[in-house]
This record gives structure tokens, sequence and C-alpha cells, in this order.
């Protein structure tokens, strides 16, 4: 590691502690200079702003919590794979409400944090390979904003509940109802094992968008017969 590269890191780690501890307000250049005994411009060189620096500070936090993590891994059933991923991303939210505060809570057109691209990374290629399985009912943008959507909104809703009243329950009912929207068989039939989900409508649903997923990688077909016959099929899932 550079040395430009561990003063980053001493500063992301400060500046974390303070968010933790105080919340937004205490980040500031003065407690951060003050701590590490160097000079404002030294961070503003490094993230340019203060706003970059708290979008940092949030991809870190996120990236930290990701690499201890080992309840998903590539190859596990897709379905289980989005439960394990909900309910690490609420828990995430819940145990740094400051931190996801700044990766969700400030949206406005054209906004996007690092923190909040690199989850819905992750939660795209989950959806990908539900769709590959011809298991999406929805596009998998249409999916993507769903999940998001909705596990967003559970998370700022719980964090505006006393801690000791928070009702858990309101996640997985969350969950298995964003799930249902979006898949072609409904999670919990599935994980039952019980019947067809939404039967024969579903089905084909889940037969197109699993088209859909292997369109993109054909070779026999040019890039505008592709992108048309994609956009046909994201037509018959909406």
């Amino acid at each position: 590691m550079t040395r430009s590269e561990e003063m980053r890191v001493r500063i992301l780690d400060t500046a974390a502690a303070l968010l933790n501890e105080d919340g937004r307000d205490a980040v500031t250049t003065r407690a951060i200079t003050t701590a590490l005994h160097i000079q404002a411009p030294t961070i503003y060189r490094i993230f340019g702003d203060k706003q970059g620096l708290l979008d940092a500070v949030a991809l870190h936090g996120f990236s930290n919590h990701l690499a201890s993590w080992t309840g998903w891994t590539p190859g596990a059933d897709p379905i289980e794979s989005l439960r394990q991923g909900w309910d690490m991303h609420i828990a995430w939210g819940l145990q740094h409400p400051h931190v996801y505060s700044i990766a969700y809570g400030d949206p406005h057109p054209g906004s996007s944090t690092a923190a909040a691209d690199a989850i819905d990374a992750i939660l795209r290629t989950q959806i990908e390979v539900a769709a590959t399985d011809g298991l999406l009912a929805v596009p998998v943008e249409d999916a993507v904003a769903m999940l998001r959507a909705t596990g967003v909104g559970v998370v700022f809703t719980l964090l505006a509940m006393p801690v000791d009243r928070r009702d858990m329950s309101l996640s997985t009912r969350g969950r298995e109802a964003a799930l249902g929207a979006v898949l072609a068989e409904r999670g919990q039939a599935q994980e039952q094992g019980h019947g067809h989900g939404h039967g024969q409508g579903a089905v084909r649903l889940g037969a197109a968008m699993q088209l859909r997923q292997q369109v993109a990688d054909s070779t026999a077909l040019t890039p505008n017969e592709r992108a048309l016959l994609g956009d046909w099929l994201d037509r018959l899932a909406k």
C-alpha cells in the first residue's frame, strides 16, 4: 500500500468513527485534521470536497461489511440468494443508520452514491441469475428498482421506530411481497415446493425474461436485432 493509499484509509476510518459516534455534522475537516495531524488540503486532494468524503465513507463502510459476510456465494440458489442479500441489506442499514442515510437519504434526479451503486450491482447480478433460470417475471431493471425501493423503505421505516418497538416481521413481509411481484414463481411457493406460482402466465413471463438474458449474449443476431428483440420482450413483461 502506498503512502497515499494508507492516508486515504486513515482518513476514511477516522471519518467513519466520527460519523458513527455523532452523525454527519461531526465529520468536519477540522475534526479529521486534528485527529490525524494533517493539513486540510490533504483531504481535498484525495476526496475533492466533503460530499466526496462522505460518499467514500459510505462505500468504505459497506465494503468492509461485505468483506466479512459469507452468506452469499456465486452459484447459490438465486431466490435464496436474494433473500439472504435482502436480510444483509436491512441489517446493515439498521446497524449503520448514518452511513445508510448518506447512501440513500438524499435522493434527487441523477443522484447516486458509490455505496448505493455497489449494492445495486450485487442485486442486479443475483436477479440476472434468476432471469437466466427462467424465474423472473419482469425486466431486470424493473426488478432491481422494485427490490431497492422496498428495501430502502423498510430500512428507513424501521429506523424511525423506537429500537425496542421495531417490528422486524415488516422486513420479512416486505421482502416476500417484493419477490412475489418480480418472480415468475412466488418465493414462498418455491421455498415450500408448492405448485407453479402465478400459473401459465407467469411461466411464459419467466421464459420471456430467460430468453431476454440469452439474447444479450447471442452472436447470431446483429446488435440492432438484439436491441429490438430485447425491447419486445421487455414490453411483453410489462
